[in-house]
């Protein structure tokens, strides 16, 4: 009896979340628009409408999308990480709001990949962690230097670059510390590795090794329980986290590809 209560009052509150309320508006006004005579391309728009964000919202969509896209590194053995020189960290998101403890002011993307490099920095203590990274809808400001901060109440010493949440400035700002030709760990999380790795490549990066932490695909592998079909903000940010990297990668790609094209006319 304990147990279908607690299941039962887990279903409502379910039902009171506001992705679970957003979606059964959209549901109501689909039923409503499928019973009325009148037909016209608002019915096919609130279909799709309906569709994405009950795709978005729910695990199946961001497992596979997210799984193609860190599966495609795997972390380096021993052998290769004794090859790096350096642990080049890109942060996530950083927060600059005023009266944040410097513990708040990182998101779990970020402290997952710093974690990860200290953890590092404990077995191979001669290896130097650079850390890329600016404050989170804040243009040059601190925010790598937060991180810093934080090394330091831990005891570890760490170089930390100020600049815009961006992938290829990391890689143009990174030739200030880093010759093109020395190795490094290139460490972010596995989603973001595809894009990372293929701008820093561009920029010359002839002999970094792939990194990849904080797999999200395993937040959201598919099970056959009922709270999986109930929407859940936490699935609808890694789809558009997923999203983000694909139409990022395939801007860049586009981009190099229009620029080698004009260079050889």
């Amino acid at each position: 009896m304990s147990d279908f209560l607690f299941i039962l009052k887990k279903f409502f509150l379910y039902l009171l979340y506001p992705s679970s309320l957003i979606f059964i508006f959209l549901l109501l006004v689909s039923l409503y628009v499928i019973l009325e005579k009148r037909r016209g391309r608002r019915r096919l728009l609130l279909f799709l409408a309906i569709f994405l964000y009950y795709a978005s919202c729910t695990p199946f969509l961001p497992y596979f999308m997210l799984k193609h896209l860190e599966n495609k590194y795997i972390i380096p053995d021993k052998k290769q990480i004794q090859k790096a020189k350096y642990i080049v960290v890109l942060t996530g998101r950083i927060y600059e709001n005023p009266g944040l403890s410097l513990e708040e002011r990182f998101s779990r993307e970020t402290i997952i990949r710093f974690l990860k490099a200290l953890e590092l920095k404990k077995k191979y203590p001669n290896k130097k962690i650079i850390i890329l990274g600016g404050a989170f809808r804040h243009k040059q400001k601190k925010g790598a230097s937060f991180l810093k901060d934080f090394a330091k109440k831990l005891g570890v010493k760490v170089i930390a670059v100020d600049i815009p949440l961006d992938t290829l400035n990391s890689a143009r700002v990174l030739k200030k510390y880093v010759n093109l030709n020395e190795t490094f760990l290139l460490l972010t999380s596995a989603y973001h590795l595809p894009r990372a790795v293929y701008l820093f490549k561009k920029e010359g990066f002839k002999n970094l090794i792939p990194y990849p932490t904080n797999y999200n695909y395993k937040l959201c592998k598919p099970s056959f329980s009922i709270w999986n079909f109930f929407p859940d903000d936490l699935y609808l940010e890694l789809t558009n986290m997923a999203v983000h990297e694909y139409l990022g990668l395939i801007f860049y790609k586009l981009k190099y590809t229009i620029l080698k094209i004009g260079a050889e006319k």
